[in-house]
């Protein structure tokens, strides 16, 4: 009975879901690979064949976000003490490879078909397709944005909205490469626009990759987050000071590491009360920060008084 209930209240909850999303992502970038791949094997159009094997990789990309998403929400075990939350950033990283594959991908096609012209026909259905496109593009990506910043921020949800995004721009461009075609007959217009659409999808890459790498270098969080770390230990009256400050990013989670001093007084018992109870404020104020170590030392340690 309880897994009956737990199926049909998964069904809205779904979509709201970072798997769910994912999921959403894959349904959708199959319905846009057919709708492009058959326009451009009866346009002969190479942007639209780039724009096509664009939402390919997208695909792929979005398969490997809804894997790392699943893997990701595994708990801590005895192999992994810390959880398995890099697996968004790894699964974005991959996100990128493929981009960056498609990227180079396009950009030779394109310039076979400036040396080899090829003739492009374009009909009404090419403009429906890459109009439809254009609106799929923009729902999805802001869909995708809005369900990572729902669930305190997603690297492999981020990396399918930047591939959206990116998808939008390369539709645009298609755009217009095939506008000039049809009102001009400009054919060189086409593989010009599968080339901008190659400098838009590296672009993307090239960004998300170095972000996605920092993350998995174990560079410290945002400025924003430290400040806010930073201003809670300065605010309580119990501590004398901090030093070792680290914090490290896993997928969406921050996790921290830092020594405070306290009075030389106290006693063991209420040194690590005071340690505890900081680490549970910076927790509670700070969502993000899912697991803080405190170490406790005296405010007249040599060392570090």
């Amino acid at each position: 009975m309880a897994r009956r209930n737990a199926r049909r209240e998964s069904t809205p909850e779904v979509l709201g879901s970072t798997a769910g999303a994912a999921l959403y992502s894959v349904l959708v970038n199959i319905v846009l690979i057919a709708a492009k791949l058959l326009v451009g094997l009866l346009t002969g159009s190479v942007a639209i064949l780039a724009d096509a094997a664009h939402s390919f990789l997208d695909l792929s990309a979005s398969i490997f976000a809804f894997a790392g998403i699943r893997t990701a929400a595994k708990p801590a075990d005895e192999d992994h003490a810390w959880g398995h939350a890099k697996a968004e950033n790894i699964s974005s990283l991959i996100q990128m490879f493929l981009l960056g594959a498609t990227c180079i991908a396009i950009v030779i096609e394109s310039v076979r078909r400036l040396v080899v012209p090829g003739t492009v026909r374009v009909a009404w259905y090419s403009f429906v397709v890459v109009l439809a496109a254009v609106v799929i593009d923009i729902v999805v990506s802001r869909y995708l944005q809005g369900v990572s910043r729902a669930h305190g921020g997603s690297a492999a949800l981020e990396a399918d909205a930047l591939h959206f995004s990116s998808d939008l721009w390369a539709s645009l461009a298609v755009l217009v490469g095939i506008t000039l075609v049809a009102v001009f007959n400009f054919q060189i217009a086409d593989p010009l626009a599968g080339i901008a659409v190659a400098v838009i999808i590296g672009t993307t890459a090239i960004e998300q990759g170095r972000r996605t790498t920092q993350v998995l270098l174990d560079a410290m969080p945002d400025r924003a987050t430290l400040a806010a770390i930073e201003r809670i230990l300065q605010s309580d009256p119990r501590l004398h000071g901090y030093h070792a400050l680290r914090a490290r990013q896993a997928g969406k989670h921050v996790l921290l590491d830092v020594s405070v001093h306290v009075d030389g007084n106290l006693s063991l018992a209420q040194a690590h009360e005071v340690g505890h109870a900081v680490s549970q404020r910076v927790q509670r104020e700070l969502p993000v920060v899912t697991d803080a170590v405190v170490h406790v030392e005296p405010v007249d340690d040599e060392a570090h008084g």
